[in-house]
C-alpha cells in the first residue's frame, strides 16, 4: 500500500513581508589558483544524443565536497589523479591544491565514457569511478589528517567496459562488518523489432544498486545487485540512511527490473496506464475557484444533472451515472458553487475556502482528470512580482529606499516545467512505491548535502519562494518525515529570470543561495538581515527592518564553468584549468 505525503511548509519560517533583493555594491574577495594538471572533462560522443545524456554529460557537477572532512573539495584531473583543495591555515581561503591518490589505468578513455566521479561513504571510505566502467573502493583513513589512499575493491560492476556515474553512496555497519551501498546510473538504449524496422532509439534511464560486503579477511564482495530504470530524466536519487529503501524524484516512475536476492514481480508500468487514460474530466484553478468541465450526453437536461459538494468531497451524477466523486485536495466553499449546463458541456465552478492555496490535485488519487494552466493567472503572478530582480543599488544618496526593477530577462516563470512531477520512496524488499509525495505546481531547483549523515536536502519551489525540505527514515507510524527546514525568499522567482543558469546550490546553515551561470558569472542571494539605521519605503513610508542583497560575481574567465561547492563562509567554482 502506497502513503500519499503532502509538503506543507512551515508557515513561521516563510516571509510575507519579503519586499525584495537589493543589488549590493560590496566587493566580494576572490582567490584564484591556476592548476597545473586540466579537469578531466568527457563531453558526450556521437551515441550520446538524448535529452538524457545532455542532462548527465551537462549537469554533472566536477566537484566533491567532503561533508565529514570541513568542507573539502576534491577534483579529478585528466591523468585520473584526485586532488584535494588546500585551505591557508585554519580558514577556508584556498591556498592551492594536494595531490591525493593516483587512480589505477585499466582503461583508456574512449568515445561513450563518462566522467568521473567521487563520493564519500564516511569518515574513512570513499568510493570512485573512471567513467569507463570500473568502481574502485579506497579506504582514505581521517581525511583532515594526510593520509595514504588505500584500494579495498576495484572491479566491473555493470559489466564488461560498460561506464558509469556514481549518484551516492552510504557505508551501514551489520555485526562488526561493514556494508557499502553505491548508486551508480547510466544510459542505456532500447530497441524493439518496431524501432528497428523505422531506425529510432529508446533511451532509458538505468540505475544499479550495488552492495558490498567486508569480508572475514578484510577483502571485499559484492553482496546483492539490485537494477532499476525508468523512461523520463532523473533529478534526484539517494540511498536512505538505514538503506532500506531508495528515494527517487523523477518526471515518469521508475521501477526494478531485477535483484539478486529476490526476484521482481513483473508489473505494469505505472506510466503507462497514465499515457493510455481517457480524460474524462478537465480542470482549471485560480488562486480563488476552481472550475470543472465535464462532458456529457448532449440531450441531458438539467434535471439530469446531481451536483453535491460537501466541505472536503465533491459528488457529480448524470442520472444514475456517477461521473465523479471523491475528497477534494483542500476544503471548498460548498454553498457557493454554481454549475450550467450547454450542449453537453457541464460546467461547475467551486470556491476555495483557503484562497491563494494552489491545489496539486482536483480529487486525491484520480487520475482521469486533466488541469489546465490559467496564463492569466501567470501574466498576473509575472507583472505583480517582477520587482524582486534587481539591478539597482540598495539605497539612493538620500538613504531612501530606491525600488528594484529588472526589465531584461524576464519570462513567464510561474508556468512550471514538468520534467519532474513525482517524489517517491522504493523498498528494496517488497520492490513497491511506498510512500509518495506529488510534486505538481512545485518546481524543481537543485539538490544539497546540508549534513554528513542524512540524505541530500532538495529545494522546491513554493509560490515565489525556494523552500528547502529534508527526508529522513519513515517513522513507526508509517509517514515519511519530509521536513521544511529553510526558505530563500523569492528565489523560486529570482532563479527563473536566469537562462543561463547551469548549477545552484546554497551553504549547509542556508546563509546564502548561489545561481551558477556556465560562464562568466555567479549570482548570490543572502537571507534578509536587520539593519540599524532608519530606513523606509519612499513610496509607501512602510519601515524597512531587514534587507536582502543580491551580489553579482564576474569571473575573468570566458571558459565553462564545471562544477561549484558552497559551504558556509566560501563558494568555490572550477573551470577546466582555474579554481576559485
Amino acid at each position: 500500500m502506497c502513503t500519499l505525503m503532502e509538503l506543507r511548509p512551515n508557515k513561521d519560517l516563510l516571509d510575507g513581508k519579503f519586499i525584495g533583493f537589493k543589488l549590493s555594491l560590496d566587493p566580494v574577495p576572490i582567490y584564484r589558483h591556476n592548476l597545473h594538471n586540466e579537469v578531466d572533462h568527457v563531453l558526450p560522443s556521437d551515441d550520446q544524443y538524448s535529452f538524457l545524456h545532455v542532462k548527465v554529460f551537462g549537469l554533472h557537477n566536477h566537484l566533491f565536497g567532503d561533508p565529514w572532512a570541513r568542507d573539502d573539495v576534491y577534483f579529478i584531473d585528466k591523468q585520473w589523479r584526485v586532488h584535494k583543495s588546500v585551505r591557508n591555515g585554519n580558514t577556508e581561503l584556498l591556498d592551492g591544491v594536494q595531490e591525493v591518490w593516483e587512480m589505477p589505468s585499466n582503461h583508456v578513455r574512449k568515445c561513450g565514457h563518462y566522467n568521473t566521479s567521487l563520493s564519500f561513504s564516511s569518515p574513512e571510505l570513499a568510493v570512485l569511478s573512471d567513467g569507463a566502467g570500473t568502481l574502485h573502493v579506497v579506504h582514505t583513513g581521517i581525511r583532515v589528517e594526510t593520509t595514504a589512499w588505500k584500494v579495498l575493491f576495484s572491479d566491473e560492476v555493470c559489466g564488461k567496459e560498460k561506464p558509469f556515474t556514481i549518484v551516492d553512496s552510504r557505508v551501514n555497519a551489520i555485526s562488526n562488518k561493514q556494508e557499502v551501498h553505491v548508486l551508480l546510473l547510466w544510459v542505456d538504449e532500447v530497441r524493439s523489432l518496431l524501432d528497428e524496422k523505422d531506425g529510432h532509439i529508446k533511451f532509458v534511464t538505468k540505475l544499479e544498486w550495488v552492495t558490498l560486503l567486508e569480508g572475514e579477511n578484510r577483502d571485499w564482495l559484492m553482496q546483492c545487485v539490485r537494477q532499476l530504470s525508468g523512461v523520463g530524466g532523473l533529478d534526484y536519487a539517494a540511498l536512505e540512511p538505514s538503506c532500506h529503501s531508495l528515494y527517487i524524484a523523477s518526471g515518469k516512475p521508475f521501477q526494478f527490473d531485477s535483484d539478486s536476492e529476490s526476484a521482481v514481480e513483473k508489473k505494469e508500468p505505472e506510466g503507462s496506464r497514465v499515457r493510455d487514460k481517457h480524460i474524462q474530466y478537465a480542470w482549471l484553478q485560480t488562486t480563488e475557484d476552481i472550475t470543472v468541465w465535464l462532458q456529457v450526453p448532449e440531450q441531458t437536461s438539467k434535471s439530469d444533472v446531481n451536483v453535491t459538494v460537501d466541505t472536503n468531497s465533491v459528488k457529480i451524477k448524470c442520472k444514475e451515472f456517477v461521473l465523479l466523486e471523491g475528497s477534494t485536495w483542500h476544503c471548498l466553499e460548498s454553498q457557493l458553487t454554481t454549475w450550467a449546463l450547454n450542449k453537453g458541456k457541464l460546467e461547475i465552478t467551486l470556491v476555495k475556502r483557503e484562497q491563494g492555496l494552489m491545489w496539486q490535485e482536483f480529487v486525491k488519487g484520480e487520475t482521469q482528470g486533466e488541469e489546465v494552466m490559467d496564463p492569466a493567472l501567470v501574466e498576473e503572478i509575472h507583472l505583480r512580482l517582477a520587482h524582486l530582480c534587481s539591478d539597482k543599488e540598495v539605497t539612493d544618496s538620500s538613504g531612501n529606499c530606491v525600488p528594484a526593477f529588472n526589465t531584461q530577462q524576464l519570462e513567464e516563470c510561474d508556468d512550471f516545467p514538468l520534467e519532474t512531477s513525482l517524489l517517491v520512496r522504493l523498498d528494496a524488499h517488497t520492490h513497491d512505491v511506498s510512500h509518495r509525495v506529488s510534486l505538481g505546481g512545485h518546481q524543481w531547483l537543485f539538490n544539497v548535502r546540508v549534513k554528513a549523515d542524512v540524505v541530500p536536502a532538495v529545494c522546491l519551489r513554493h509560490d515565489v519562494d525556494g523552500c528547502l525540505w529534508q527526508f529522513d527514515s519513515p517513522q513507526e507510524g508509517g509517514l515519511w518525515p519530509c521536513t521544511h527546514i529553510g526558505t530563500f525568499p523569492a528565489f523560486g522567482y529570482v532563479q527563473a529570470s536566469k537562462q543561463q543558469k547551469k548549477f545552484c546550490t546554497c551553504s549547509p546553515d542556508m546563509s546564502y543561495v548561489a545561481v551558477c551561470e556556465a560562464s562568466r558569472h555567479i549570482y548570490i542571494y543572502r537571507q534578509p538581515v536587520a539593519i540599524a539605521t532608519e530606513l523606509r519605503n519612499r513610496h509607501t513610508g512602510q519601515h524597512v527592518a531587514h534587507v536582502a542583497k543580491q551580489q553579482l560575481v564576474n569571473l575573468d574567465s570566458s571558459s565553462e564553468v564545471l562544477g561549484i561547492h558552497a559551504s558556509c563562509h566560501i563558494l568555490k567554482q572550477s573551470g577546466e584549468s582555474r579554481m576559485g
